[in-house]
Parts: structure tokens; C-alpha cells; sequence
């Protein structure tokens, strides 16, 4: 079994699910992200071949609060675009002589350990990726190390994805995986997954403010 790290970028609570703020105010925004963010690291936990969980937020105060030693913060660099914060951790995850990095994005509703270990048992060497069902966006991928990939992210992010890895003929596997094909960004995802029956702290959060 190779060496994996999992990396899970948190933006500021002030910035998160922005496309929310005109049904949201932000103390309800901050909250999703924190619901979010914890059910992710709990389907990590329990996958033996995930060595560590590294966060690339600023949120540290928040992050201590876990007192699992799986858990690695490293601070968000003052970069822009989602794609350099990556590139920065995925570098810094290859320093550590780490194999393989899974990346999952945090607003991801319907995680669960079962999809993540399923996930890497699917992976094959060089690069494996989900793509969200909405936006064509990258909700998930595993991706060897050293790599000279460069990452894509935002609508249309998977096809770009495909087309660099071509370019750099890493060979890629295409993983439909449906919770991780699932994320929450906007007023429809929400309203979705209130008709949903699993059970979570997000669907006591949506019941309890009535959403």
C-alpha cells in the first residue's frame, strides 16, 4: 500500500458558499462550512491507507478543535486562485516523500468513509477523477506523486483536467462515484438535499432554521 495524504482546502468562513449569501446570512454560512468540513474529515478517518489529512485553510483556531492526530494544518498561502493554494500544498505533500495525494472538496453533502475507500481501491496509478455532476467542476481526485500536473478548478475544471494530463500523458482513470459527484453551492443543491433521506448534521441544520 502506497503512501497517501488526503488534502482538503477550507476557505475563510467569512468567504464560504458565497453563493448562498442572498438565502444565508453569514453565521449560517459559516456553520454549513463547519458541518461540511466535519463530515468530510469523519469519512477520512476510518480509511487505514489515508496516513494524514492535510487542511490548507486559515481557520486554525477552528481546526485545533479536532483533536484527531490525522489532522496537519497548513496555512493558506496569500495566493488568488484555488489552483496556486493547491499547487502550493501538492508540492509541499510531495516534500514529504508522499506517494499519492487525494484531494476532495470540503461542500461535498453526501461523503461517506464507503465512497472514499471505494474511490482509492478504483485508483489505478497516475490520476483518477470525479467529476460534479452540475458544473463538469472536479469534486475528487487521486493523483501520484512527484506530479507535473497543473490543477484546473471551477466550471469545466474535469475536461481541463483530462486534456493536461494528456498533454503530460499521465495515465487517467475517469471514476463516476455518485456522493462524490454531489456538492452544495447553491440555493438548488440545498433544496435537493432537503428531499434527500439520508440523515446528517447538515439535515438537522436544515430543519432546525427551517430552510
Amino acid at each position: 500500500q502506497s503512501l497517501m495524504w488526503a488534502l482538503i482546502p477550507i476557505n475563510d468562513f467569512t468567504e464560504s458558499l458565497s453563493r448562498l449569501s442572498d438565502y444565508l446570512d453569514r453565521d449560517q454560512r459559516r456553520e454549513i462550512t463547519q458541518i461540511l468540513a466535519t463530515q468530510v474529515f469523519q469519512a477520512l478517518y476510518p480509511i487505514e491507507s489515508i496516513e494524514k489529512i492535510v487542511v490548507l485553510s486559515n481557520e486554525i483556531e477552528w481546526l485545533k478543535s479536532f483533536e484527531n492526530p490525522k489532522i496537519t494544518i497548513l496555512k493558506d498561502p496569500e495566493v488568488k486562485q484555488l489552483k496556486e493554494k493547491i499547487a502550493h500544498a501538492v508540492n509541499w505533500i510531495q516534500s514529504q516523500g508522499v506517494e499519492s495525494v487525494l484531494y476532495l472538496s470540503v461542500d461535498l453533502p453526501f461523503v461517506q468513509d464507503k465512497d472514499v475507500a471505494n474511490f482509492i481501491t478504483q485508483h489505478q496509478g497516475g490520476l483518477s477523477i470525479i467529476k460534479a455532476r452540475k458544473d463538469s467542476g472536479t469534486n475528487a481526485l487521486i493523483l501520484d506523486l512527484p506530479t507535473t500536473l497543473e490543477f484546473q478548478f471551477g466550471i469545466n475544471s474535469f475536461n481541463k483536467h483530462l486534456a493536461a494530463a494528456e498533454s503530460q500523458k499521465i495515465n487517467t482513470q475517469i471514476v463516476d462515484i455518485e456522493h462524490l459527484s454531489l456538492d452544495l453551492d447553491t440555493w438548488n443543491d440545498l433544496q435537493e438535499f432537503k428531499n434527500n433521506f439520508m440523515h446528517t448534521q447538515l439535515s438537522t441544520f436544515i430543519n432546525r432554521h427551517n430552510l
